[in-house]
């Protein structure tokens, strides 16, 4: 009997293989195909892409990645490696998700001031092991709700359809707080 290594392929992901004869006059028809088979287990080396964050609610960090396919998890108990520090910081906090399919993480801790910065990475992990992380980025803490009301509001009428609204801005309470808009 005779065999074949093929190598390259993908850990933990299920393969089926035909086999064609060739000699000089050309190429045979292909075999029935074999069986379905699974390649061996390995730790995974893809990290997660595109790692962001932002918004969320007053005391709370919001950090986002595109989940890692399936077929790129290496193996079974497939999860996330979530840490973030806050920027200069030296200590990293540090929480896994169990989980394949999630994408998103919300640390809430009510100390964490509006806009604060930090660092983010998120790697990944299998039964196997560890694998890498993502590139580092930096993501904000939620900002929070505006505290005043804008004041001395008055409206004109224009024309039967339409009318001008005037108001005073409402003034940031620090320099970490931005007003991007108004609702009328």
């Amino acid at each position: 009997m005779m065999h074949a290594t093929v190598k390259d392929l993908s850990p933990w992901v299920e393969y089926k293989f035909r086999v064609v004869a060739i000699n000089s006059v050309g190429v045979g028809e292909p075999s029935m195909p074999s069986k379905q088979i699974r390649t061996k287990a390995a730790a995974p080396k893809v990290a997660p892409v595109n790692v962001s964050g932002g918004g969320g609610a007053r005391g709370e960090l919001v950090i986002t990645w595109e989940p890692v396919p399936e077929e790129q998890q290496s193996g079974e108990e497939f999860g996330y490696l979530v840490a973030f520090r806050p920027l200069g910081s030296s200590t990293w906090i540090k929480t896994v998700l169990a989980s394949a399919d999630v994408s998103r993480y919300v640390y809430r801790n009510d100390s964490v001031a509006p806009l604060s910065q930090f660092e983010a990475t998120v790697g990944v992990y299998n039964s196997m092991g560890e694998g890498p992380f993502s590139r580092i980025v930096k993501v904000l803490s939620a900002e929070e709700e505006p505290s005043a009301a804008p004041s001395r509001v008055w409206a004109r009428s224009v024309s039967a359809s339409e009318v001008e609204v005037y108001w005073e801005p409402v003034s940031p309470r620090s320099s970490t707080e931005k007003i991007i808009g108004y609702e009328v």
